[in-house]
């Protein structure tokens, strides 16, 4: 199949070398404010993968940092950015989609397919797509230049389209590149597996004062996640949960989610989960945040805390944890992050609706007229 990989962090390279290595045809883009980011891979004239799986020198069809080049001919795009990416990449990619391409968000960073399909009927764009949301990444993996290591080919993947409706076309293509991915109920429901906001703004926020003092010489996972901070990760998880029944979606335990996916090798408690993660704190142990403006704090508040909670306040459920982690980060930076909230429901237009409108929402993609 050919592809286009949009965005060179760590997963947008493992993927690009991943896929080219799997007999895929493959264009891996940047966009022109990043493009130095291509770089090395010119010079090298591809990607070498190490680690698990697939390893070997990738010589992709393009390396590029103009869309039309990138999006010519291609079946699947991938887009491996972080949340506050999805608009700025919609606005590229509008004028020059074509009918019948399939995007995925590889993460959707809970409901990005919905900030993705806004932005391009802003900007007027009528081209028939399909769209979809990952839960999380496709891998665990770190790199730098040409070089890309693979701690994880993760091993269970949840996605959805929107509408719902659309899901097992958009499914049926991606399993071509990943088969082991599975259908969530709906974009909301994918959103809500989301392990980020709850994995990250917590325990980052109890370790601030670590962060700070180490300018940036801290392992979040192997000394962040102590047993107490793990009492606040579970709270969290709790809420979450508890937003999913509300909600009549599936409420896995994210111990249980993290060893489906292959990230824990036990799921006794959210400590040993975290601890005992041969990725998070194994050999070579995940570092960061680097400061207290990292995403940990900023991208996974903003873009999964705010939304949770809005969530929560629309269908009536508590989540007085994440109300706490928002309010408080939102004094660290001096900002009100509850009004910042890039994915609330009133920013999509779905204020007020019922469990019962949202879910159908979800699924066709219709706003019910309200009563």
């Amino acid at each position: 199949m050919k592809i286009a990989i949009l965005g060179t962090g760590h997963g947008g390279k493992a993927a690009a070398a991943d896929m080219t290595l799997a007999g895929h045809t493959v264009n891996l883009f940047e966009s022109p404010e990043f493009k130095e980011n291509l770089a090395p891979i010119r010079e090298k004239g591809g990607i070498q993968l190490s680690g698990v799986g697939r390893t070997g020198f990738a010589q992709l069809n393009a390396v590029t940092s103009n869309i039309v080049e990138a999006l010519d001919g291609v079946e699947l795009v991938v887009a491996v950015v972080p949340a506050f990416g999805h608009k700025p990449l919609a606005r590229l990619c509008g004028p020059h989609l074509k009918e019948g391409q399939t995007i995925v968000l590889n993460p959707g960073s809970t409901l990005g397919s919905l900030e993705f399909l806004a932005t391009l009927r802003e900007m007027g764009v009528k081209t028939r797509i399909s769209i979809g949301d990952l839960h999380t990444l496709t891998y665990a993996t770190r790199g730098e230049g040409a070089d890309v290591r693979i701690m994880l080919e993760v091993r269970k993947l949840w996605l959805a389209a929107f509408p719902a409706t659309e899901t097992a076309g958009v499914l049926g293509k991606f399993r071509q590149l990943y088969p082991i991915v599975e259908a969530g109920k709906n974009i909301l429901d994918v959103g809500l597996n989301n392990g980020n906001p709850m994995a990250h703004p917590g325990p980052a926020l109890l370790n601030a004062g670590r962060v700070e003092y180490s300018g940036g010489e801290f392992y979040h996972y192997k000394e962040g996640i102590t047993p107490h901070v793990a009492n606040i990760v579970q709270a969290i998880d709790e809420e979450r949960m508890a937003l999913c029944r509300a909600l009549g979606y599936p409420a896995m335990p994210t111990t249980e989610r993290m060893f489906l996916m292959g990230y824990a090798v036990t799921k006794s408690s959210y400590y040993e989960a975290y601890t005992t993660s041969p990725v998070f704190c194994g050999e070579n142990p995940i570092k960061g945040p680097h400061s207290v403006m990292d995403r940990y704090y900023v991208e996974d508040t903003t873009y999964g805390c705010v939304t949770w909670s809005s969530l929560g306040k629309q269908i009536g459920v508590r989540t007085p944890t994440i109300d706490a982690v928002i309010h408080l980060i939102s004094v660290l930076h001096g900002k009100d992050y509850f009004a910042q909230g890039e994915r609330t429901l009133d920013r999509f237009g779905l204020g007020g609706l019922s469990v019962e409108q949202l879910n159908a929402y979800f699924e066709t993609g219709r706003m019910e007229v309200r009563p």
